[in-house]
């Protein structure tokens, strides 16, 4: 009868289209969901590099997250069979999860946490689970649906949930760490670094200057009569002075260039590929602005002036940190010798003083 034929056409059409629907649907879950993984492990390598001052080597991970999605999406996309597009993602998951390893690996010296060795460990270990559904799938020893009950699908579960759960609690750690490890380095009044860590920095600018043939300079400034004025004014109002400076410091300098705190009243400044001329043009525009806008104290504005030290380290006869320090202080000395509020160059000196 016309509508029982009706009927049994709908049900015998409509099973076979819904179940395509959902074997169509269920790849595309399967796509996004790799894509997910592979973000995040991406996030992870990328934070990694960044927490250790490397964010230039970002270009592989990169390279490796945008081949294992194109793969991954080009399987799915050109109607591949279901063994082949489970084994591509599979093998595609096995090397997003390796991204992290190098870093996490290069952060194994010694006195490392063992928060970081579990989770080089978890990430090779899902790496391998990956790999080893990957080469199951393609040669037919497991099924490629991830919903089937399998050990691998299993493992492999496991493996993702530990990855994942290791990965953020590595990184707290991590984030802590880094944040300890940089109030260390600053100075607790400024802001800026302290004077150990300022000569760690300066040693490692002037390296990469050496590397790539530039000139550096270092302009050491020092408050004038400061005693004086922190007397007068107390240590809160000498604090504010402090502040004040290095504000107007970093206005002047740029990213590339190395600010800290040398001495009490004194500040030096590493300036990258720069030579002791601009380094000169520096410090008139400092003392310019420090003319131009005076420190207040109460409500009032408080008169002050700084001496300024300048020696240059030039390819060719390249100097370290503690003796271009030394120079730049002998020329400091000079400055103050001059009657203060002035500029003074090492190089300039007529007689540089001894060792």
């Amino acid at each position: 009868r016309p509508g029982e034929r009706g009927v049994l056409d709908a049900g015998v059409v409509g099973r076979p289209c819904r179940a395509g629907l959902d074997g169509r649907g269920g790849a595309w879950a399967e796509g996004l969901g790799i894509s997910l993984v592979a973000l995040g492990a991406l996030l992870f390598r990328l934070a990694l590099d960044q927490l250790h001052g490397q964010p230039g080597r970002a270009r592989v991970p990169l390279f490796v997250f945008g081949a294992a999605l194109l793969a991954e999406w080009g399987s799915i996309v050109g109607g591949t069979p279901v063994e082949v597009r489970a084994a591509v993602g599979a093998i595609g998951t096995a090397v997003v999860f390796l991204m992290p390893v190098a870093p996490l690996y290069r952060m194994q010296a010694p006195g490392a946490g063992r928060t970081h060795q579990l989770v080089l460990v978890m990430y090779v270990f899902a790496a391998s689970v990956a790999l080893t559904r990957g080469v199951a799938v393609a040669a037919g020893a497991a099924p490629p649906d991830l919903t089937s009950a399998s050990p691998v699908n299993a493992l492999l579960a496991l493996a993702l949930l530990g990855a994942v759960a290791a990965g953020a609690f590595s990184f707290l750690i991590l984030l802590r760490q880094h944040d300890v490890a940089t109030l260390a380095m600053l100075d607790g009044l400024t802001g800026i670094f302290n004077r150990p860590a300022l000569h760690d920095q300066i040693e490692r600018v002037l390296h990469l200057a050496r590397r790539r043939g530039f000139a550096c300079s270092v302009l050491l400034a020092d408050l004038d009569r400061f005693s004086q004025l922190n007397v007068e004014q107390g240590h809160r109002g000498g604090d504010e002075v402090l502040r004040h400076f290095v504000t107007l410091a970093r206005g002047v300098v740029r990213r590339e260039d190395v600010l800290g705190r040398y001495g009490g009243e004194q500040f030096a400044m590493l300036l990258f590929a720069t030579p002791a001329a601009g380094a000169q043009a520096l410090a008139r525009r400092l003392r310019t602005a420090l003319a131009a806008k005076p420190p207040r104290i109460r409500g009032l504005g408080v008169a002050l002036t700084a001496s300024y030290g300048i020696a240059e380290s030039r390819p060719g006869a390249e100097l370290e940190a503690p003796e271009l320090l030394r120079r730049a202080d002998a020329a400091l000395v000079e400055a103050k010798a001059r009657g203060r509020d002035c500029v003074a160059c090492f190089e300039e000196l007529a007689s540089p003083p001894p060792r």
